[in-house]
């Protein structure tokens, strides 16, 4: 795990029920950093769901237009499933989505929906980067925002 500095920080606004960033260490997020984001207590309620976004602060030194994460999630049932999660951060012209200041670009990108299946249950998302880059340079923070929402989008 060398590369991370392992400081989450957490902050909630309307809605949000979880939110929790990593810090990476000097910028160089190495293939075998694992992000661990753990939900503990999401209410049950029927027909209350919530939405998952990715969270993610890149600097300039980036070298590509997208990044592809490895998402272990065990959201929907008791079953963990890994997903293959490609971020497009940059237009086909170069033009970084999202927005920035300071030389950081920052972006949320919407992950998932889902409805808690019990309310005592700890829900957890495991993140890596699957470039072929170790260490992969540029990716300032790494974070996940759990939405409240009425209206789920699968």
């Amino acid at each position: 795990m060398a590369g991370l500095l392992f400081i989450p920080l957490a902050s909630c606004s309307e809605g949000e029920t979880y939110s929790r960033f990593y810090q990476v260490e000097n910028g160089k997020w190495y293939r075998d950093s694992l992000l661990v984001f753990t939900m503990d207590s999401l209410i049950s309620v029927s027909g209350t769901g919530y939405n998952v976004t990715i969270e993610l602060t890149t600097n300039r030194s980036y070298p590509y237009r997208d990044l592809w994460l490895q998402i272990d999630q065990d959201l929907a049932d008791s079953l963990v499933r890994t997903d293959t999660f490609r971020c497009l951060l940059a237009d086909e012209h170069g033009k970084w989505l999202g927005s920035g200041a300071g030389g950081l670009n920052q972006l949320s990108l919407a992950y998932l929906s889902f409805i808690p299946r019990d309310s005592v249950y700890h829900y957890r998302l495991t993140i890596r980067q699957a470039m072929n880059d170790d260490p992969l340079r540029g990716v300032e923070k790494v974070g996940v925002k759990v939405i409240k929402s009425n209206h789920v989008n699968y």
